[in-house]
């Protein structure tokens, strides 16, 4: 068997495929490093020229309206008045702060004014979040920068609370942790999960190369299968070595950031007349649980490409059949779905491992279901399933892996 394990580990990372996915990988991660995570421009930042006009702004509409008779007046106007009264020592407070250098106050203050500006924008015809978020054009647009807001309000809130250095990289997430925290809730879980697929794509077919020296192995078929998808699952991991290389490039130009940084998620009691009640975990606890998803996810990738090679011996259908778990979600996903259906039954739903995590795809489905620990008992059980058909097949008389 360990014979057998060493064959298959040097066939693995010998392999020009492999290893063209690995420098493929690297070259993508270092280049995001260098070139893409210090041009990041979030919506959300700390500008203190932003924060000055907009106060000075209501200032002077403020004192232009107190030398006037507003007797008549369009009710806008008092409602305005009475906004810009209530809002403006918040920001005034986050000038100061920031004048001082005080974070921490600076902090307290700016998740009071996200809640407060949250309470009074949403859903109101006069009041309009940052216009950035609109640049697509989505029709949720403001539904995002609502829960944004609240996202922002919560992580203030915590931040205020720290007892480690704060910085204004911090604030924005541009620190190598939050980059990477960023990432995972986007792309790169489907980015990783496919690697593996295409890595894992010829493991069981490449053998029809070496027939002669696979015979050379007194060992069943079943027992290579599973030191295959063994193999595999280490290849997966090594995924992880480019994107550590990249949290040091990072980290070297913006700060890595702490695994105590506060991460907000949602909770069944976020709505527009309450004030963002969302939960918050630490950094370090994200990590673990879309580490924890992405593995079952390579098990399940990797034991549906020996399945289906043991089954149609053709790579372009591993292919066709990974790729299809990896997109499902598309075929069903839509905004609030998950209120007629039980969208949290269907493993594909999990891909998104980030978004699983910090539950913000619960407030995209309208559904309180989807969870961490559902996800990874379904995987898994999706994986005992494939494992069970490829044994059956694998343990009948006339299966061959090499014919």
């Amino acid at each position: 068997m360990w014979g057998y394990f060493k064959f298959e580990w040097v066939q693995f990372f010998t392999n020009k495929k492999n290893v063209a996915i690995y420098c493929l990988l690297l070259f993508a991660v270092i280049f995001y490093s260098l070139r893409v995570a210090p041009a990041y421009d979030p919506i959300e930042k700390v500008d203190v020229d932003e924060i000055e006009a907009r106060y000075l702004t209501r200032a002077t509409f403020l004192q232009d309206m107190a030398m006037k008779d507003l007797t008549g007046s369009h009710p806008s106007v008092f409602m305005a008045i009475d906004i810009f009264n209530y809002i403006n020592p918040y920001d005034q407070k986050r000038l100061d702060a920031l004048d001082r250098g005080d974070l921490s106050a600076y902090a307290e203050a700016t998740s009071e004014w996200y809640d407060i500006t949250n309470s009074f924008t949403y859903q109101n015809g006069s009041f309009f979040y940052n216009p950035r978020y609109y640049t697509y054009g989505s029709q949720y647009a403001e539904d995002n920068a609502f829960y944004a807001y609240f996202e922002n309000a919560k992580r203030y809130e915590m931040f205020a609370k720290a007892d480690y250095d704060l910085s204004i990289a911090l604030f924005e997430q541009r620190t190598a942790l939050q980059t990477l925290e960023r990432l995972l809730n986007g792309p790169l879980p489907v980015i990783l999960i496919g690697c593996a697929l295409l890595l894992a794509i010829d493991i069981v077919t490449k053998d029809r190369r070496n027939p002669t020296i696979l015979r050379g192995f007194p060992i069943a078929d079943w027992k290579k299968l599973f030191v295959k998808g063994f193999v595999a699952l280490l290849g997966g991991i090594v995924l992880f070595i480019p994107i550590l290389i990249g949290i040091v490039i990072i980290g070297l130009q913006s700060g890595f950031g702490h695994f105590g940084i506060p991460v907000p998620y949602y909770t069944a009691n976020v709505n527009w007349m309450q004030e963002g009640l969302l939960d918050v975990m630490s950094l370090g606890m994200f990590f673990t649980q879309c580490f924890l998803l992405l593995m079952m996810w390579f098990i399940v990738i990797i034991t549906v490409v020996l399945l289906s090679s043991v089954v149609f011996r053709n790579e372009l259908v591993n292919l066709a059949i990974g790729m299809l778990i990896i997109f499902g979600e598309n075929f069903y996903f839509s905004r609030g779905v998950g209120f007629f259906w039980s969208v949290e039954n269907y493993p594909t739903s999990y891909i998104q491992v980030g978004q699983i995590v910090s539950k913000i795809r619960n407030y995209y489905y309208m559904s309180d279901q989807l969870t961490v620990e559902f996800g990874i008992t379904l995987l898994f059980t999706s994986t005992v399933i494939v494992v069970i058909l490829m044994m059956v097949i694998a343990l009948n008389s006339r299966f061959k892996m090499v014919k």
